[in-house]
């Protein structure tokens, strides 16, 4: 009996080894996991989101001042459309393509940045873009990339501008230089310094011959210039008479057409305007923009008075106020009449006033 309770009691001992033995290795004999492992989250097929840039990263700008280079203003340049290489003071804020637009004392800048991050666009900082709505909207392409057009002050200098960033829902400073060196040899006007002074010295010349001409005509030719510049002159002023309503009713009749047959491009436009009192008024020429059968025109104040404007019942901030308040507003028509409303803060309190606008092509 005792042997049977011990045989017995070595059993039980050796079962219960076998089973400690059993629980280190997993019955599909799978390494154990000893904790270093992660554990599987049950949900294997799920593909982790790459994380977006932080807030630092879109703020951070570098320095891209053009040592030693000097300002170039609208003055200097002809009016036209020119390529331009622009450089970007945030890596993103990559610029794909970028072009210049010229017209009259206004230089406009055409960015195409990388993706659509970005959605509209200030001539300014973050700050001001905040607290006021003179943006300019981006466009979105085919390719996923925006375009957007802002007005700058000079090529050569770092501008101050913001873009809005639609994930993040807030502005960031950006910086841009235009690099004037990179324009076509014909984009800028000759050198012309030197003229006025030499054109005053013509002109004492000139002046001085004239009235020694005058003395001898005086002396004898009296009668006989008269005559001749009478004859002279009558002839091709009847002519001129007669040709001008012929040039001025063809260019009319084609611009009602045009706007629908513009392909996308700039344009310069001559401006037409009356209203108001006079002591304010829109620059000839302007800027006209035409996107996917829409048409812009970039127009400028010579006043910087101005902080909106109404056209087509859709009301608009300026853009830009250096010089003079500028706009981006549609274009309902080329060739006709149309009524804008500005709002004027030179006066006491501010004040609508309406004004009647034409835009023709050059």
């Amino acid at each position: 009996m005792k042997h049977r309770k011990i045989l017995a009691i070595l059993l039980c001992v050796a079962l219960a080894l076998s089973m400690l033995a059993g629980c280190g290795t997993p019955a599909n004999n799978t390494p154990a996991n000893n904790g270093n492992e992660a554990q599987p989250s049950g949900n294997e097929n799920t593909v982790p989101v790459p994380a977006g840039p932080t807030d630092e990263e879109l703020s951070k700008l570098v320095d891209i001042t053009k040592a030693g280079a000097q300002a170039v203003s609208a003055d200097k340049l002809k009016e036209g459309s020119y390529d331009i290489q622009v450089a970007s003071g945030s890596e993103l804020f990559k610029i794909l393509e970028s072009k210049l637009v010229v017209v009259g004392d206004v230089m406009q800048l055409v960015l195409k940045v990388q993706g659509d991050m970005y959605s509209k666009m200030y001539a300014g900082d973050a700050a001001a873009a905040a607290s006021v709505s003179a943006v300019s909207d981006g466009e979105k392409d085919a390719d996923g990339n925006t375009t957007f057009r802002v007005v700058i002050k000079s090529l050569n200098e770092v501008q101050k501008l913001s873009a809005y960033a639609d994930a993040q829902g807030k502005w960031y400073d950006r910086t841009v230089l235009a690099d004037a060196d990179t324009l076509p040899a014909d984009a800028l006007k000759p050198a012309d310094t030197p003229k006025p002074d030499d054109s005053k010295k013509d002109e004492g010349k000139k002046d001085d011959s004239g009235k020694k001409d005058e003395g001898k005509k005086d002396d004898t030719p009296k009668e006989d210039t008269k005559p001749d510049d009478k004859k002279d002159e009558t002839k091709p002023d009847e002519g001129k008479q007669e040709e001008p309503p012929k040039e001025d009713t063809k260019p009319d009749e084609g611009k009602q057409d045009e706007p629908q047959g513009l392909a996308d491009g700039d344009y310069t436009v001559n401006v037409t305007f009356s209203g108001g009192t006079g002591k304010a008024r829109i620059l000839s020429p302007a800027t006209l923009h035409v996107s996917g059968g829409k048409m812009t025109a970039t127009v400028k104040w010579s006043s910087e008075n101005y902080d909106y404007m109404i056209v087509n019942g859709q009301k608009k901030t300026p853009v830009s106020t250096a010089g003079g308040s500028v706009f981006i507003i549609p274009v309902p028509a080329l060739g006709q009449s149309f009524k804008v409303i500005g709002d004027t803060t030179a006066m006491s309190t501010p004040h609508e006033v309406e004004y009647t606008l034409r835009l023709d092509l050059q």
